[in-house]
């Protein structure tokens, strides 16, 4: 169940009025009202997450524990999806709800390195989620990755809507760096809004990651139900936890420890000033989040960025664990 007394007393502090106020607890509890089977049961984790975007539009997330080493996956609505890549599930996932409507579902992997047979399996998933048989932009897109040295892309999450027929994949790398041909791919020629937009993006994101050893890139594709979405995402995070990983206590390698909780602090502290000189943010929720983590079971998850035709879409990410 949803440790609701430790929300509400992060709310009452009124510490964080934009990250975590009354209106986000009363839609809290109104998401858990209507879904009692879901949160009542016994695998369900206690903490949320948070995706806040423009508009001060927020999604809630909430996690659970599944099987994983399987080809299968059973989704929020009872589907029951077959695919290679379920395979590789890590051993939680996440459903996100708006407006007190389950938006969609997250799930994490553990690293699958984009070759060949992952790019097929993608497109399979890809399709199952859009109902458009019709994943040749993707493929052909993804196809320009794969002969990029091994282990550049890996995939990590898929964020999939299944009442929007939408998937976004997630792909690890280890920069931000596109290719002329996948500039040009997307943004079909280097004159457009789109292509400017893109490489603007990349370029940007080169400033945030000068220590690889702070800050993980994820790159963000989308598919709806029309194809391809012509944008592309990239999503910052840290390389390390900020806490000892579950099974683990600081003490079994105090200097490791030491060493990554310290680099996850210094990524986010560099994710959070840059942001804030770009204007990416309301620079009171990026005040508010840049102590968060002081909250024992505060985690600053990262940032979203996507550049398509008419500019940037951008997006936050904390909670609790």
């Amino acid at each position: 169940m949803v440790d609701l007394d430790k929300l509400i007393s992060v709310s009452n502090t009124g510490k964080y009025p934009n990250l975590l106020n009354s209106a986000d607890i009363d839609a809290i509890k109104e998401i858990i009202e209507s879904n009692p089977d879901y949160f009542s049961d016994s695998t369900f984790n206690q903490g949320a997450a948070f995706i806040k975007s423009e508009g001060n539009e927020t999604e809630y997330g909430f996690s659970s524990m599944i099987r994983t080493g399987i080809n299968q996956f059973q989704y929020f609505d009872g589907h029951i999806g077959e695919n290679p890549l379920y395979k590789y599930l890590g051993g939680e996932t996440y459903a996100y709800w708006k407006n007190n409507v389950m938006s969609n579902e997250l799930l994490v992997f553990e690293g699958v390195p984009l070759i060949d047979a992952t790019v097929d399996a993608i497109c399979q998933l890809t399709s199952e989620v859009t109902c458009n048989p019709d994943t040749s932009m993707l493929k052909g897109l993804l196809d320009l990755l794969v002969p990029e040295e091994f282990g550049n892309y890996e995939v990590s999450v898929a964020k999939i809507s299944r009442i929007d027929k939408t998937i976004k994949i997630g792909l690890l790398k280890t920069d931000s760096y596109l290719s002329e041909d996948v500039l040009k791919y997307v943004g079909t020629r280097s004159n457009t809004k789109l292509y400017q937009n893109i490489k603007g993006l990349a370029d940007c994101i080169d400033t945030l990651t000068d220590d690889q050893t702070n800050n993980l890139i994820e790159m963000e594709l989308e598919s709806n139900a029309d194809g391809f979405v012509k944008e592309i995402g990239f999503f910052l995070s840290t390389q390390f936890m900020k806490d000892a990983p579950d099974g683990t206590n600081p003490n079994d390698n105090f200097g490791t420890y030491s060493e990554r909780r310290e680099s996850h602090f210094t990524s986010v502290s560099s994710i959070i000033d840059v942001t804030k000189s770009l204007d990416w943010f309301p620079s009171e929720w990026l005040s508010e989040l840049s102590t968060w983590e002081e909250l024992p079971k505060g985690v600053v998850g990262g940032q979203l960025a996507t550049a398509h035709q008419d500019g940037l879409k951008r997006e936050l990410i904390y909670g609790f664990n």
